[in-house]
């Protein structure tokens, strides 16, 4: 045999990295001191696909206040988004009220304390519900404000609907037995006695 023909595993695997056509998308990181497991010297790697040597220190600069401006524009959008989100829960708990009926029985009362309820839950958890938010830039008095109004108006539905059941003391009839009973200006007496 030749010497061209005894070559060991390395010079094999170069050889033919070096002998076949690449492709343009094609490329390969094996060497033979890669192989080996031999340290490559830096400039001997290829560089990665994409990758520029351009610096781009002003363009990073730039991106980076653009990213925490983009941050700021996307906490306020956020915090409006879970301001108007009990609108969403309104839909849902109409539509349970409205298929409950205006017949006072054990659904229609768990479905209308169910809407009071979790309105007035939110209502006093609306600092924690913010907090993700608050990093002292973000203006959130508004969406605040507006949360606990949408879900204010929530739970007055909820007494409008108890209202309708029958289930509050807003008749003339509710406090009959509060009413002070006026004496009387003429005594009846029987006229056999």
């Amino acid at each position: 045999p030749s010497p061209r023909t005894r070559m060991s595993g390395p010079e094999v695997l170069e050889a033919a990295i070096m002998s076949s056509k690449l492709r343009r998308w094609d490329f390969s990181l094996a060497t033979a001191s890669s192989t080996t497991g031999g340290r490559v010297p830096e400039s001997a790697v290829p560089k990665p696909p994409g990758f520029s040597d351009l610096n781009f220190d002003n363009e990073s600069s730039r991106s980076v206040t653009k990213n925490k401006d983009g941050q700021l524009a996307l906490k306020i959008k956020k915090s409006w988004e879970v301001a108007f989100s009990p609108v969403q829960q309104f839909a849902m708990n109409g539509f349970m009220l409205w298929m409950s009926g205006n017949q006072p029985n054990i659904f229609s009362i768990m479905i209308t304390s169910y809407v009071m309820y979790n309105p007035i839950k939110s209502i006093m958890s609306v600092g924690s519900t913010f907090t993700r938010f608050d990093d002292g830039k973000v203006p959130l008095l508004l969406p605040k404000v507006l949360y606990v109004f949408i879900n204010f108006a929530i739970a007055s539905f909820g007494v409008l609907k108890m209202s309708w059941l029958g289930l509050l003391p807003t008749e003339p009839a509710d406090w009959v037995a509060f009413y002070h009973v006026r004496p009387s200006s003429e005594v009846v007496t029987s006229a056999l006695s």
